[in-house]
């Protein structure tokens, strides 16, 4: 079984609002391109590393990600990994609100720790 878990980090820049993980990445950067070699150069990996994430995710997972064995004609997401995008999308949007409001309350505690 796969769990979820979430954290923060403290940072003298803003940061983005949203649940980050190297699959989305992945699988978000194959949707964009249409081809895992794009996304790979995309995202300044190999192709054998991305391709390796893939195979080790869909290993984990027990579900295909990819439409695999149609040699040059690109990558195509899987209604499983189209649905799981759609997914984490409205989680950022459900959770925006929530991660704002926390994030201001931690600002507004270290401003305070600061000033000690």
């Amino acid at each position: 079984m796969v769990h979820l878990s979430i954290a923060y980090k403290f940072s003298d820049q803003p940061t983005r609002n949203r649940l980050e993980h190297p699959l989305v990445d992945v699988l978000e950067s194959v949707l964009a391109t249409g081809s895992i070699a794009q996304a790979a150069k995309d995202m300044h990996r190999s192709f054998r590393s991305v391709w390796g994430e893939l195979k080790h995710w869909e290993t984990e997972l027990n579900t295909h990600l990819i439409v695999w064995g149609r040699t040059g004609k690109g990558a195509e997401l899987t209604p499983q990994a189209l649905a799981f995008l759609r997914a984490v999308s409205e989680t950022h949007i459900d959770l925006e609100r929530q991660i704002e409001q926390i994030k201001t309350r931690l600002e507004n505690c270290i401003a305070t720790l600061k000033n000690t």
